[in-house]
């Protein structure tokens, strides 16, 4: 067993996680690094021409038109469940981030639909049998920026930034380890992260004055 820990086994085994770990994250790094620059240079990178708001009123179907609002916790949540699927299945408003509230004296409901890089916001007035629809879509740049921050995105890309990061902490740390397993190398890779880390802290330092 110590034989594998220092032996050739160990290299292979650490040239192989390294390149394939590369391989999984290729697309999903190269599209954080390009949207980490256009999130840090919003001013050089204005894009407006993507950016749709619409504004409409929607008459509600029979079965969505009610006489009372139900107090009712469970009640309500099966009513905005069901307004989520109409929406949904009839005017294609569909989000990531969904919540709701209702207003009984008033005879109102307020639906939310959160996304990256646009909302949608729906005020269903009972009493009028009608449905006022505010709906906007920021534009693509914007898009992957806010996928970038995982900003309104859901559980499943979050899950996907976290499986990003580690298999981006594999991959670092199995090429510090094919560095250090070469000594031709060793003293050039071990200046080379010095040097990273320096300039790391410099420009912290610097960001400070």
């Amino acid at each position: 067993m110590t034989e594998f820990w220092r032996g050739p086994a160990l290299a292979k085994m650490m040239r192989a996680i390294h390149s394939y770990s590369s391989m999984l994250v290729l697309v999903l790094l190269l599209f954080f690094a390009i949207t980490g620059i256009t999130l840090n240079h919003p001013d050089l990178i204005i894009s407006k021409a993507g950016q749709v708001s619409q504004q409409s009123e929607l008459e509600l179907p029979p079965y969505l038109q009610l006489a009372e609002l139900p107090e009712s916790a469970a009640k309500q949540a099966e009513i905005a469940a069901q307004f989520r699927n109409w929406l949904s299945q009839e005017h294609q408003i569909k989000a990531s981030v969904f919540s709701y509230s209702f207003e009984v004296d008033d005879m109102l409901l307020e639906l939310d639909f959160k996304r990256p890089a646009g909302y949608a916001s729906v005020v269903v007035d009972f009493s009028a049998g009608t449905a006022e629809l505010d709906m906007e879509f920021g534009g693509y740049l914007a898009l992957l920026n806010d996928l970038h921050k995982g900003r309104n995105a859901g559980i499943s890309w979050v899950l996907l930034i976290d499986l990003t990061a580690i298999a981006c902490i594999v991959f670092a740390l199995t090429g510090f380890y094919l560095i250090l397993k070469q000594p031709s190398r060793r003293s050039l890779g071990n200046s080379l992260a010095m040097l990273g880390i320096f300039v790391t802290l410099f420009a912290y330092i610097l960001s400070l004055h």
